[in-house]
């Protein structure tokens, strides 16, 4: 995989970090019409609702009273009150009655609305068992649920209600959502269409319709969904980075950096989304656009983060822009006046791979000389102090001052070819080094040791090569020690 590929893989990977995280439906449960709608009404609808007898429907009709006014706890007393009387009357003469399933929904409802989830969850679960079809008893423990997260539990009732018959939007809407959650992304597309038939200018519907459609890989449609949704709610954050993530899976990326342009001008953009920015500009080899936006991320950070910065410097770096990233390297000087000891000696680390790039070697050379009187024993300093002098070596053209430059690169190799987290690398450009120098035999146990601890494709072809020249080598020694033992004088 080219330094191209592997960095636009990268940009795909990390925006659908971001897409994946599902975006739930808004406070629903807060909206003043949902709480009117929710408590504040009864009717008798004949196969999915229980009968009430004509004493219960005058209650019904004096509580409506109490709803209309908000009077809830007016309402639950005397709801409460007509249930007592009615299951263990005061008047000895009176027979105990039944109550009609009705009622136990209305306190149901009555409960929620308090906030006394348990207790409206026994309510609605009573009320279910004494009358199995009751679609608002299934919907209303549906919409408790979901309140509460209980998605899982959210599912079978919204699918039962709707069996029974119950058409609102909320319930079509919400039981496409626990349906994304499933992953189960044909059936939420084909709930949420329902629920935006019902409901055409209801966001969150719209919203996970698009979710619906990005999970299915339907970008193209998913992101005119999200042109819709962003026309009507142009200062939504979230529906810009899902229409960039869409963007980005269609390898639209001009057109995804002039979302994120736009959300940098409506001061919308986070360090994470200028990050992104930028490394699609280092993608379409834009070096000057991508040093704007990652210094744009390092001014948005709330707090300063050393890492992401530095990574961003690499990475110009290494994409063959070094000029661009000793510029981004002075911003970050510049911001990070608290970082650790451990971040200073990356941004240090990060100046000698930059300085290399420039062909300043005396630069990189005083930085190391610093770095290990800093960081004594640091791994990635060895590491790179003996990349440092290898390079040297081969620059080299007189073999006298050549042999020290050697033994100094050596001698670094080993020391980070002993610690976990530099060996690997170590070994491989040690074992590199002995290669260029015309020592396969030597070489090998470096590079099989390397592999041994990543291996990649690369690597093994590498491998294979340096074995075989490892091989014809062991074989010219054979051979020269035979010839020489057979021109000896015999005795």
């Amino acid at each position: 995989m080219n330094h191209m590929r592997f960095f636009t893989f990268i940009i795909l990977t990390a925006s659908w970090a971001s897409a994946q995280s599902l975006i739930p439906p808004s406070e629903l449960f807060r909206d003043p019409k949902f709480v009117r709608e929710f408590v504040g009404s009864y009717g008798i609808l004949s196969e999915v609702e229980p009968k009430v007898s004509s004493t219960e429907s005058t209650l019904l009709t004096r509580v409506s009273e109490f709803f209309a006014a908000s009077k809830y706890k007016e309402a639950e007393d005397e709801i409460i009150r007509y249930i007592k009387e009615t299951t263990t009357p005061s008047d000895p003469e009176l027979q105990p009655g039944e109550i009609s399933p009705a009622l136990v929904f209305v306190l149901g409802n009555l409960y929620f609305q308090a906030n006394r989830s348990d207790e409206a969850e026994r309510a609605f679960k009573e009320a279910i068992k004494r009358f199995p079809k009751f679609r608002r008893a299934h919907t209303n423990l549906a919409f408790l649920y979901v309140s509460k997260e209980r998605f899982d539990d959210a599912m079978p009732m919204l699918q039962k209600a709707i069996e029974l018959g119950e058409n609102s939007h909320r319930a079509w809407g919400l039981l496409g959502y626990t349906y994304l959650l499933k992953k189960n992304a044909v059936a939420a597309e084909n709930c949420y269409r329902s629920a935006s038939v019902l409901e055409p200018s209801n966001k969150d519907w719209q919203l996970g319709l698009a979710q619906a459609l990005m999970m299915q890989e339907k970008y193209p449609e998913a992101t005119s969904a999200l042109d819709a949704l962003i026309k009507s709610n142009p200062n939504d954050k979230q529906l810009w980075l899902q229409q960039t993530n869409a963007l980005l899976s269609q390898d639209k990326k001009i057109e995804a950096a002039l979302n994120l342009e736009t959300m940098h001008l409506k001061g919308m953009a986070d360090e994470a989304n200028l990050n992104l920015l930028g490394n699609i500009y280092m993608d379409q080899s834009q070096p000057l656009l991508a040093l704007a936006a990652y210094s744009a991320a390092i001014d948005a950070s709330q707090k300063f983060n050393a890492p992401q910065a530095l990574k961003s410097a690499r990475i110009m770096n290494d994409l063959g822009n070094p000029d661009q990233a000793a510029e981004l390297l002075k911003k970050i000087r510049a911001a990070g006046t608290q970082m650790t000891p451990a971040e200073r000696v990356q941004l240090e680390l990060t100046a000698v791979k930059i300085a290399r790039s420039l062909k300043q070697n005396d630069r990189a050379t005083t930085i190391l000389t610093q770095l290990a009187t800093d960081a004594p024993g640091n791994p990635e300093v060895m590491l790179e102090t003996g990349k440092h002098y290898d390079l040297l070596s081969r620059e080299e053209t007189d073999e006298e001052k050549r042999k020290p430059l050697l033994a100094e690169a050596k001698t670094h190799y080993m020391l980070a070819i002993n610690n976990e987290t530099t060996a690997q690398q170590a070994n491989l450009n040690y074992g590199q080094m002995l290669v260029r120098d015309g020592r396969a035999l030597d070489a090998l146990p470096f590079i099989e040791k390397a592999l041994s601890l990543k291996k990649s494709d690369a690597l093994e072809q590498y491998t294979t090569r340096v074995r075989r020249a490892a091989d014809r080598e062991k074989a010219r020694i054979e051979r020269e020690q035979a010839e020489r033992a057979n021109a000896k004088p015999k005795p």
